[in-house]
């Protein structure tokens, strides 16, 4: 009898699913609209106190069919853990900060024995593969290129008035998780300067607090600048609401995997401006759905002419909402990692 594509048990492996941040957002877009497709993925967090005795209990007890691990640093603890598991079919979905830092910076033996074992490698865009190319080149041929679905569904959050915000603000959106590598003093700095020029600029920061030490550092930064607004961490279901408080996103990151914030506000028609650095390159073209900063002066200069031109803040938002719908689409990215399940199930 030939077997359905239920009958196969997959395992998806995240690192982190309290905090709304990437990995946790991936994985249930993942999860969600695999399983709606008819796809049995169950969902592991690295974050439970007691990953390490569910995850021996599940493999003894159940039969999967294939793991798949997000962030190659946490999926390398699992197969640290469970060297075992490498009698499965692997994949493995760089996520974030992981492919930026984990394998150019660190470099540690456990990185390449992950990658050596696994046998796909999902990355979100192929200017990834130049890193493969130079550190890792027996891998290159693992490499599997799946931009990340872009899902944001309306649900009710606070507006302007309840945030602090009058209706004449220009609000530039700074959604991301307060941790050292997402760069706040740039946005932070380089609007200080326009401020005064403008009085009626605001910069509303929406995110987790994922250093704490950081963290501390940045707020008692805001708590000085009225014209910084924090809210606090809300649910994801409200992030349509909250991104649509904005006129302009930004990632001012030192490097990204893919900024999955700033696309769901481009999605609302947000124009962006984002660090000229690898995961945030090759998203948009510069000058059309938004612009790329290299530093501070180019930041001031480019939030200046936005502020300035309302039409061209809008077009650009138009053409940004357009690159999402074309190039981000959920359907797709489930299209792809449908494929790779066939494969390497072998359906």
């Amino acid at each position: 009898m030939q077997l359905r594509i239920s009958d196969y048990r997959i395992l998806m492996i995240t690192p982190f699913h309290k905090n709304s941040r990437g990995n946790k957002l991936t994985s249930e877009r993942l999860k969600i609209g695999l399983c709606q497709r008819g796809w049995n993925v169950e969902l592991l967090s690295l974050e439970l106190d007691n990953w390490q005795e569910m995850l021996d209990k599940n493999l003894r007890e159940k039969r999967y069919s294939l793991i798949h691990g997000l962030n190659i640093t946490h999926f390398a603890r699992v197969l640290s853990a469970f060297p075992d598991i490498t009698r499965l079919p692997l994949l493995l979905t760089t996520t974030g900060t992981d492919i930026n830092y984990d394998l150019v910076l660190n470099r540690q033996p456990i990185i390449a024995r992950t990658l050596n074992a696994v046998h796909r490698i999902v990355i979100f865009d192929d200017y990834f593969e130049t890193i493969f190319e130079k550190l890792y080149p027996e891998n290159l041929v693992k490499l599997v290129t799946i931009p990340q679905g872009v899902s944001l569904e309306k649900g009710d959050g606070p507006d302007r008035s309840q945030l602090g915000l009058n209706e004449d603000d220009f609000v530039f959106l700074l959604p991301s998780g307060i941790r050292p590598v997402k760069n706040l003093e740039l946005a932070i700095d380089g609007l200080e300067k326009l401020q005064p020029e403008f009085p009626h600029l605001r910069l509303l920061i929406l995110g987790a607090i994922i250093d704490k030490q950081y963290s501390d550092r940045m707020l008692n930064r805001i708590n000085d600048l009225p014209w910084v607004i924090y809210p606090g961490e809300f649910p994801h279901q409200q992030m349509y609401s909250l991104l649509s408080n904005g006129d302009v996103v930004l990632n001012t990151s030192h490097a990204e995997g893919q900024p999955q914030a700033a696309l769901e506000a481009m999605s609302l028609g947000k124009p962006c401006l984002l660090t000229a650095v690898p995961g945030n390159i090759n998203i948009i073209e510069n000058g059309v759905e938004g612009y790329y900063v290299h530093n501070q002066d180019d930041l001031v200069a480019v939030a200046r002419k936005l502020i300035l031109n309302q039409e061209l803040c809008r077009q650009m938002g138009e053409n940004a909402r357009h690159l999402v719908e074309q190039k981000y689409s959920v359907e797709k990215e489930l299209d792809a990692y449908e494929q790779l399940y066939r494969e390497l199930v072998q359906f």
